[in-house]
């Protein structure tokens, strides 16, 4: 069967759709291998269409930014971390604008502890469905000679002994060290930071990375595996939805 991997889509409903509709996917090929949320402009929009693609046989892995939400969530990360270096503040948007709620700056929950948990109540309370649907992704899909992990695998010891934070967080120790026999589709690491492109990164260690930034200013990567063959198509950022 035709598989098709996408990666580190963080917020880009508008390309994830397009990109779906140019590999005419259909849902049970499809394997999505984490960052649904944060820095681009509609996570709760593509945590929609993640969750229903799934619900029709599609495979969701979990990501950095999907636990690092969750960690919010649970008042185990404050929101400084969370939503002024990791885009956190774009996914709480989302959901406010959701709920036909006004923005709200990061300089408001800084200052203002009491909104930022009425703000996180409110999240909880009216997304339960979409924080579940996180909760409930696993770290790592092995297929055959193929496994599909959101950031990396610890070279030294192997899949089953890698750590959750080396699953989500691993990369050049990853990228370059990696020498096992699998082949280990990636994202995490945006491949303009592997080989100065946003193209699909081939390793010549049967490692490939396919974060091409779309939030960034890149492009959404689809990796295509068809009867042992791989080939790829991308999406590149919609300016105008952007603006």
């Amino acid at each position: 069967m035709r598989r098709i991997a996408i990666s580190d889509i963080h917020g880009c409903a508008v390309e994830l759709d397009q990109l779906l509709k140019k590999t005419n996917a259909q849902p049970e090929e499809v394997i999505f291998i984490g960052d649904y949320v944060d820095s681009g402009p509609d996570s709760i929009e593509v945590l929609d269409k993640v969750a229903e693609w799934c619900r029709e046989g599609a495979t969701a892995l979990l990501g950095n930014h999907d636990d690092l939400f969750l960690q919010w969530l649970d008042e185990k990360e404050n929101i400084l971390y969370y939503g002024g270096r990791n885009g956190g503040m774009a996914t709480i948007n989302s959901c406010l604008l959701r709920l036909g709620m006004e923005k709200v700056a990061i300089s408001q929950l800084l200052s203002d502890v009491f909104k930022e948990n009425q703000i996180r109540k409110i999240i909880q309370d009216r997304f339960h469905a979409h924080i579940s649907f996180l909760q409930s992704l696993p770290l790592y899909k092995r297929e055959s000679e193929l496994i599909y992990v959101h950031a990396g695998i610890n070279p030294r010891h192997g899949l089953e002994k890698t750590t959750k934070l080396e699953l989500l967080h691993l990369r050049d120790e990853f990228i370059h060290g990696y020498n096992q026999p699998e082949t280990v589709i990636f994202g995490h690491t945006r491949t303009r930071n592997i080989h100065n492109q946003d193209s699909v990164y081939f390793g010549s260690n049967r490692v490939i990375g396919i974060d091409g930034g779309c939030a960034f200013g890149g492009q959404l990567n689809a990796l295509i595996i068809d009867n042992g063959e791989f080939r790829t198509t991308s999406v590149v950022k919609n300016e105008l939805y952007h603006s």
